[in-house]
């Protein structure tokens, strides 16, 4: 029976089933609400705020460039003669460290300027003798630098474009970091190496902060922790980081408030409180020493109950997953790593299904609205909580009818079995997704490139006319790789996408 016959079969026949399911309530940990003015008085919060950005925000602006500026041209004193590659060797001494205290110092006044007026310090601090690695969480703004200074400062991990930023890239050198570049598997490989080498050092080196989640979330519970700071199996310090505040304008996560206004919101306020909470050294076991995964789960698990959040199963892989979905223009990229999992708990990424249903007798060129009866029948699972989840995620808010477009679902399912291999295997299914017997039309065709090239819309349409010779007014998959697999403007479409490696699962 061909997709479609089957298509009609069940159009024509009743409902797979009358039972209600329910929507399984899923918090992406990457998502924040965008909402940043105070819920219960908004139209107070917003004449203050505008208050205090006419009279007090380009005074404080003022103070902390002055304070910048400053802290740079120290740091640019204190590391004069010493490359990023001497600075990563040994640490700095005499007047240099004692230099690098008071820079950190004037980064604190910097907060202080910037609305940080009440910082409360809970707990000690323990010696670097204590613990060379010092671990933050959860890692939610700009704001939790202050743990660094507090801290030492201490030395930290840092992401590798953190050093060009303007100023303040000179200022974190002089705090001699561990660069890494989290795209990069080697890096982070390297890295890991570095911190093996740094905490087992006997060289008077200041302690090292980790954040162990590997990038920013909304603080609604810890994601996964990533293992560099494990691997030494040496003792470690929690570090809780809370900002006891009613409005919250420093939570900066992948999708949100972008980092500018939530720095003029912080900006715009008389008081921020902040808390830092140091909790007992954590000596690990003997058996944690030989398992880098129990020894982060244990720490996280104590973590989680002092903070009283809920550990999920995110990892910094899910951003990078969806931060790829948004630049090849999926509608739906917020909810690839959700469709991941549900996906992989009802066993759909091992049958993959989806791609035998694009391949096999697909009309990409007809529409494929589904109902949840009709859905789950076509990818053969059972209608459950997890399934019906499933299908809710493509309904949009907009949307009044409980009906998915199939299609939709079945590029997102593509775009997870294909994400680790080059994006010319994506588009190969693409044009049976969207065409029929692997020719697709114009219009689809300027839809399928629009995802996955950057090439412009006039480009792909006379690259579109220059393939159709016959006049079909189509063009068959294997005329775009003949015309596009030594042009330049067409690389990336062959490049293998090191971003990740297979199944997505990177311990690291």
């Amino acid at each position: 029976m061909s997709f479609d016959e089957e298509k009609r079969e069940i159009n024509e026949s009743p409902s797979c089933t009358k039972k209600k399911f329910k929507e399984i309530p899923i918090k992406n940990a990457f998502i924040r609400d965008k909402n940043y003015w105070d819920k219960d008085n908004e139209l107070f919060d917003k004449i203050k705020t505008a208050i205090l950005t006419v009279f007090l925000v380009p005074i404080r602006v003022i103070c902390i460039i002055v304070l910048l500026l400053f802290a740079w041209s120290l740091a640019y004193i204190g590391i004069y003669g010493f490359t990023r590659e001497e600075l990563k060797l040994r640490p700095l001494s005499g007047w240099r460290r004692k230099l690098r205290t008071f820079v950190g110092w004037v980064f604190r006044w910097m907060f202080f300027v910037g609305s940080a007026h009440f910082v409360k310090v809970k707990g000690k601090l323990a010696s670097p003798k204590e613990a060379k690695i010092l671990l933050g969480a959860p890692h939610t703004s700009f704001f939790d630098a202050l743990s660094v200074i507090l801290s030492g400062p201490s030395a930290v991990v840092a992401k590798h474009e953190a050093n060009d930023i303007p100023f303040y890239g000179k200022i974190i050198d002089m705090a001699q970091p561990l660069y890494v570049k989290r795209e990069d598997h080697s890096s982070r490989t390297t890295t890991i190496q570095d911190i093996l080498t740094r905490v087992k050092s006997k060289e008077d080196w200041p302690s090292l902060i980790i954040f162990p989640e590997g990038t920013c979330t909304n603080r609604t519970s810890l994601i996964k922790f990533k293992l560099g700071a494990f691997y030494p199996g040496q003792p470690v310090q929690p570090i809780l980081i809370r900002y006891p505040n009613k409005i919250d304008t420093f939570t900066w996560t992948w999708k949100g408030p972008h980092v500018m206004l939530l720095i003029w919101r912080t900006l715009a306020q008389f008081h921020t409180f902040v808390e830092i909470e140091y909790l007992p050294v954590y000596t690990p076991s003997e058996e944690e020493k030989q398992n880098p995964k129990l020894f982060a789960q244990n720490v996280q698990n104590l973590m989680s109950k002092a903070l009283n959040i809920p550990i999920s199963d995110y990892t910094f892989d899910d951003c990078k997953l969806m931060e790829y979905a948004q630049k090849c223009k999926l509608q739906f990229a917020e909810k690839v790593s959700d469709m991941l999992r549900l996906r992989e708990k009802i066993g759909l990424a091992q049958s993959q299904i989806e791609e035998y249903i694009v391949k096999e007798n697909f009309k990409g060129n007809e529409d494929y609205y589904f109902e949840f009866s009709e859905f789950v029948h076509r990818l053969k699972i059972p209608a459950d909580n997890i399934s019906f989840t499933l299908f809710k995620l493509f309904i949009s808010e907009s949307d009044i009818a409980d009906v998915i477009d199939f299609k939709e679902y079945l590029l997102h399912a593509i775009f997870l079995i294909k994400n680790s291999e080059p994006k010319i295997e994506l588009l190969r299914m693409m044009f049976m997704l969207y065409g029929e017997d692997g020719r697709v039309n114009r219009e689809p065709f300027i839809k399928i490139m629009q995802h996955f090239s950057s090439v412009s819309l006039k480009e792909l349409t006379k690259l579109f006319y220059s393939l159709d010779t016959r006049n079909l007014g189509s063009i068959a998959f294997y005329q775009f790789v003949e015309a596009t697999q030594n042009n330049s403007k067409f690389t990336q479409l062959y490049t293998p996408n090191r971003n990740f490696r297979q199944k997505n699962k990177d311990p690291r």
